[in-house]
């Protein structure tokens, strides 16, 4: 399989390095204009439209609107949808190019998230640790003994992915099964028998490997440890105390309008995938949102509002720091990765690509997401790349290009 597409919930591993009925839909060819002008009140409180971007009229804000656009043409992308938020207040925000053909895209489009929801896992469960209900230093065997090294693997090592097991999307099994039928229900305990099948492939705690098999056994492990479904957990924990009214957590399909489409060619043939069922991923990358929302979240995540003092440390600290390809710098916290003080994801799925992350010192808050066209090169990881370029004009001592 290529590098994008099903393996993209695998991609966050390359992040470390910033280097991932179905109907055959016709090419839809990217537009070199951004769709319909919105009314001017269509914009947010503070920017005015400017080729189709909402923009605060500042120089950061024409220098992030051009590498938006320069990005969007030079990858020949179907559509981007990009936010930009400083101490809260909008820089940039808009959409450019088609979700459908003659569908233009807009920025409050919801769509599959992928990996940029493994933090709102992470902090549910930790939510419970906080509470009591369960402990970080808690072997898997408590609640599935008959997993690989079950009385080995606690908590703490799937949270900081040094547990070892393998990354269950990378099976040929599972992507025959997943390709057959991209519509099939997928039950917790299936993805955790594949992606524990073997065991752990060192030994657990002596190193470092993105796996989505870690969240797959941490969701299990929550719902068994609270008696509650994982989406109750995070919809009461953090989606309702947000107000992010625009975020979904069925594992159906079935996102709200509007819908940004996504396109993918994994399966030899150009398709809409955007209502394949997303229970495969389930909090791992199969939450469905709008990057509005998004943002509330970062927001609220690097703040540390949602747990107290001690658990909001704790999920920041720089525990792996020196495991793997962990350094100071560059490292992976509980559920997301700490790059040069960015708090930040870059994930991948089937027909979305993503970039989103936040500078809690000094107050910004990003979020690109892209869909592709079918000229525009599977390996490129457009919404990264333009996350890299718009960290070098917003705080330059920060630059992911540093």
């Amino acid at each position: 399989m290529r590098s994008r597409g099903m393996a993209g919930v695998t991609g966050l591993a390359c992040a470390l390095l910033l280097s991932a009925c179905t109907v055959v839909t016709p090419e839809a060819e990217p537009s070199s204009t951004p769709g319909p002008e919105p009314v001017a009140g269509a914009c947010p409180t503070g920017t005015t439209l400017e080729g189709g971007l909402c923009l605060n009229g500042d120089e950061v804000s024409e220098e992030l609107a051009g590498i938006l656009r320069a990005e969007f043409e030079a990858d020949a992308l179907s559509a981007v949808i990009a936010g930009v938020w400083h101490d809260g207040e909008p820089v940039l925000f808009g959409a450019l190019g088609d979700s459908m053909p003659g569908i233009p895209a807009t920025p409050d489009m919801h769509h599959m998230l992928g990996n940029l929801s493994t933090p709102m896992l992470t902090t549910a469960l930790l939510q419970q640790v906080q509470a009591g209900v369960l402990d970080l230093d808690d072997t898997v065997a408590k609640w599935y003994p008959e997993v690989p090294a079950a009385d080995t693997v606690t908590v703490e090592m799937l949270l900081h992915n040094t547990a070892g097991y393998s990354q269950f999307t990378g099976q040929d099994d599972f992507l025959a099964d997943l390709y057959a039928d991209p519509f099939r229900v997928w039950q917790i305990d299936e993805i955790i028998d594949i992606g524990t099948a073997g065991g752990p492939l060192f030994e657990p705690g002596t190193d470092w490997m993105f796996s989505d098999t870690n969240s797959a056994v941490l969701v299990g492990i929550l719902a068994k440890a609270t008696g509650t479904p994982v989406a109750d957990l995070i919809q009461t924990g953090i989606v309702d105390p947000l107000g992010m009214d625009d975020t979904t957590l069925a594992r159906d399909g079935d996102w709200p309008q509007p819908v940004l489409h996504g396109y993918d060619g994994e399966r030899g043939v150009w398709e809409d995938v955007t209502y394949w069922n997303p229970s495969w991923a389930h909090f791992a990358g199969g939450t469905g949102s709008n990057a509005g929302d998004v943002a509330v979240f970062l927001d609220a995540l690097g703040s540390g509002e949602l747990l107290s003092d001690e658990y909001h440390e704790l999920q920041f600290a720089s525990t792996t720091a020196g495991i793997g390809t962990n350094t100071d710098d560059q490292y992976w916290a509980m559920g997301f990765l700490v790059v040069n003080d960015w708090v930040f994801m870059n994930p991948g799925i089937p027909g979305y690509y993503g970039a989103g992350g936040t500078l809690p010192d000094e107050g910004w808050t990003m979020v690109v997401y892209t869909t592709a066209s079918q000229r525009t090169d599977p390996a490129a990881a457009t919404a990264t790349d333009i996350f890299r370029q718009f960290t070098s004009v917003v705080s330059p001592a920060h630059s992911l290009d540093n």
